[in-house]
């Protein structure tokens, strides 16, 4: 297994009652799998807070504790309500730790937007998807989700390619 500096677990949402949502306990429990097989020495959680209370990265990292991952090895940026901002806020994590390489954790259909993001920020990133398991998600909601992962990945270029540009100007 290749090692990283960090893994990096994007986050999704929370249910009342300060409950993961399954794709949100997916994610965490594929990278603390990861962190256990040694794939790297940190966690890091990320998102922040979205309908219910408390931030994803909150939730991720109690349950990362509950599953064994002693809280010194788990770091959580807890401000980001989208992925381009997690890409952004942990980029920064990352640098003042002098980290360059991370294994970003989150579904298959949602890691080629995501790894455009950490990638932009100049951080050498492998993807690892949670593995879904079961028909968590109907046909017609695979379909929305391929559908808006497109629309976003191209939105995310767009916002990347400019921000490219203003730098140089």
């Amino acid at each position: 297994m290749d090692r990283f500096d960090v893994i990096i677990v994007l986050g999704a949402a929370v249910w009342e009652g300060h409950r993961p949502s399954p794709a949100l306990r997916r994610r965490l429990l594929h990278g603390v799998s990861l962190w256990k097989q040694g794939a790297a020495d940190y966690l890091l959680v990320t998102g922040g807070l979205g309908e219910y209370p408390p931030a994803e990265a909150r939730v991720m990292k109690t349950l990362a504790t509950e599953e064994g991952v002693p809280p010194e090895k788990i770091l959580s940026e807890d401000q980001s309500t989208s992925t381009f901002e997690s890409g952004i806020h942990c980029a920064k994590i990352m640098q003042v730790r002098g980290w360059s390489t991370a294994v970003i954790v989150t579904d298959g259909y949602h890691l080629p937007r995501s790894l455009l993001v950490f990638r932009s920020r100049g951080i050498t990133a492998e993807g690892s998807a949670s593995d879904p398991g079961g028909n968590e998600r109907s046909s017609r909601n695979r379909w929305f989700s391929m559908a808006r992962e497109i629309i976003a990945y191209l939105w995310y270029q767009m916002r990347i390619t400019a921000e490219k540009l203003s730098e140089r100007v």
